[in-house]
């Protein structure tokens, strides 16, 4: 901390139009300095906002979005082999640790200092708001890794040894802390900030992530059997609260789906947001997800969509793919649902770059673009993943970029009020929040004005509500989580099957070699592949003669045995090794060993 203070008094000075030799010396700045100034104050929430807040893809250890390989979007075996129900307790996995009890910490020091601070009422209540929301944002991250954990709510004494070892309080009473949180911070907050805060949070963030949390609170992961029914009416309300507080306050659907994380107007949509700038913090997303002709590295390819997911969008008109009359196989991208086009690169779709006009995208094996080897690049799939990836970015930029990370939109607030709606029996709401998503997605409206939703049950409903979810919040950090606090890993949705017991597909694409030479039979066998994309490709209609030209196998298994994530086990994490080294007091989580053990579920 004296650290800190040191060179926020450095740049303090620096920006002063005072001569720096006038200061008082920087070795005798009291640290209750701070808080007598609204700038030293800012500077030092600042700071704890960087500490705090998600990375790109939403997660604190990285800039790609891991937790799609462990869920039906992508494909992978998560985290010490969690897909498979083989993580060991000392798997490198979770958030416990004590930067994330650092941050706490900070977080509690700026809370304290504002109950006795001589600045201003407003100002004093605003940082406390914010910081309020970071420490509810921290908790509940960890809670929904762990449940309970230790409820830490105010900066410990070093020298208080019987305040330094504190054990893990119950789930209930962290979520409680969190609402309360979060409470204060959409009485205190405001509903925007000027062009230059951008990022800081408002009283539709708190509102909209106290809806969300509610949400998990209710569902099957806190709620197994729904024992506790009224968490659903509770969820309900704050979802709805969430969602009239968030128009009132300008929010709304943006028009362009595809745009929504790469362009400016895209605020009009996101709520809360992780913001990045090109020097001071950057990611390497697009570094990760692009195909390999297109960015800087040669690194695998980060969620590459699967065949199954793929398939999960339904056509134009808001109806499945099984059954319906223009589906056909060998052309699956025509006539689907908007947004598959926003999210999903396949084999001969026009994908334009940085002065890259009217370039095809291959994933062809052994075609002259990509390498064909997932170890330099290429997608396993068949599939890349287009969604959040800005294509102005120049291909030698990828590494270092600066798209902002947008963890709740207003898409979501309305998704997370259509399941409670659904739950308790409000078809109707449930359905025309659906509507309102599947409309600016650009899904036909039909002669009944449905959209394609035929859901009219209330579990017909929760179903259709989690393949919207899985389709409009696809790779953002999402999916994973919504699989896990409904089970759906272990127990059947209505009509979407359980995922445990199954496997993940993509598809195995040929350049049908033979068709070609017979076109053009003065071709050298070693340049077929060359001579196709360079000299035919731009005058084939692929919408009309793909077959002629490949050959796909679909279904290619991608995973070596079943997915067998362990539920209710993984409901709930272990706490590292080291932690409970440190921390006498400290229980381990049920199910993963150990004498004296957490109950995440017990009052």
């Amino acid at each position: 901390m004296k650290k800190l203070i040191f060179y926020i008094v450095v740049l303090i000075c620096i920006l002063s139009c005072e001569d720096v030799l006038d200061k008082e010396s920087l070795n005798s700045i009291d640290s209750k300095r701070v808080w007598e100034s609204k700038d030293l104050t800012n500077l030092y929430l600042n700071n704890v906002y960087y500490l705090t807040l998600p990375h790109f893809a939403g997660i604190s250890s990285g800039v790609t979005d891991e937790h799609s390989e462990a869920s039906d979007e992508s494909y992978g075996s998560g985290k010490g082999n969690m897909m498979y129900g083989l993580m060991p307790n000392d798997a490198d996995y979770g958030i416990y640790g004590s930067s994330v009890f650092y941050g706490i910490r900070n977080l509690n020091v700026i809370i304290d200092e504002m109950e006795n601070s001589v600045l201003e009422e407003e100002f004093r209540l605003s940082i406390k708001g914010q910081a309020c929301f970071l420490r509810a944002w921290t908790y509940w991250e960890l809670i929904k890794y762990y449940g309970g954990v230790p409820l830490i709510l105010h900066a410990q004494d070093p020298y208080n040894i019987n305040t330094l070892f504190p054990e893990r309080s119950s789930t209930s009473d962290c979520i409680n802390q969190i609402i309360s949180d979060l409470d204060f911070a959409i009485t205190n907050l405001p509903d925007e900030w000027p062009d230059d805060d951008r990022g800081r949070i408002t009283r539709g963030a708190a509102a909209a992530l106290k809806g969300r949390v509610l949400l998990y609170y209710a569902s099957p992961q806190f709620n197994p059997d729904n024992a506790y029914p009224e968490r659903w009416q509770d969820a309900y309300q704050a979802n709805k609260t969430a969602k009239e507080m968030c128009e009132e306050d300008g929010y709304e659907l943006y028009r362009k789906f595809e745009d929504i994380y790469i362009r400016e107007e895209r605020a009009k949509e996101a709520i809360f947001i992780s913001a990045y700038d090109e020097i001071n913090r950057t990611h390497n997303y697009e570094d990760a997800v692009r195909p390999r002709s297109v960015r800087n590295s040669n690194t695998p390819v980060k969620n590459p969509p699967n065949w199954d997911f793929v398939k999960s969008f339904p056509m134009e008109d808001g109806k499945p793919i099984t059954g319906h009359p223009d589906y056909d196989q060998e052309y699956f991208w025509k006539n689907r649902d908007p947004r598959f086009y926003a999210t999903i690169a396949y084999n001969a779709c026009e994908w334009e770059f940085e002065n890259m006009n009217g370039r095809i995208q291959w994933t062809y094996e052994g075609n002259a673009t990509e390498p064909t080897q997932y170890s330099m690049g290429a997608s396993p799939t068949g599939f890349y993943c287009r969604k959040n990836v800005n294509t102005d970015i120049a291909s030698t930029e990828t590494r270092f970029t600066s798209t902002d990370w947008i963890e709740i939109r207003l898409a979501e607030v309305y998704l997370n009020l259509a399941e409670c709606a659904a739950e308790i029996g409000e078809i109707q709401e449930a359905k025309d929040l659906l509507i309102l998503i599947r409309d600016r997605a650009g899904i036909k409206a039909g002669d009944d004005n449905s959209y394609g939703i035929t859901a009219s049950t209330s579990l017909e409903m929760v179903e259709a509500v989690m393949l919207e979810r899985k389709i409009e919040l696809a790779f953002e950090g999402k999916r994973h989580w919504d699989l896990r606090r409904r089970n759906m890993f272990i127990n059947d949705l209505g009509n979407t099957p359980a995922l445990n017991g199954t496997k993940r597909h993509g598809v195995l694409i040929e350049l049908d070699t033979a068709y070609i030479m017979s076109l053009v039979p003065t071709i050298p066998a070693d340049s077929i592949y060359g001579h196709f994309e360079n000299v035919m490709a731009d005058s084939i209609d692929f919408d009309k003669r793909y077959d002629a030209y490949f050959n796909t196998i679909y279904d290619v298994e991608l995973d070596a045995s079943d997915i067998n994530y362990l539920q209710p086990k993984y409901n709930f994490y272990f706490i590292p090794t080291d932690a409970l080294e440190k921390n006498e007091n400290l229980q381990q989580t049920a199910g993963w060993g150990g004498y004296n053990t957490f109950d995440p579920l017990a009052d």
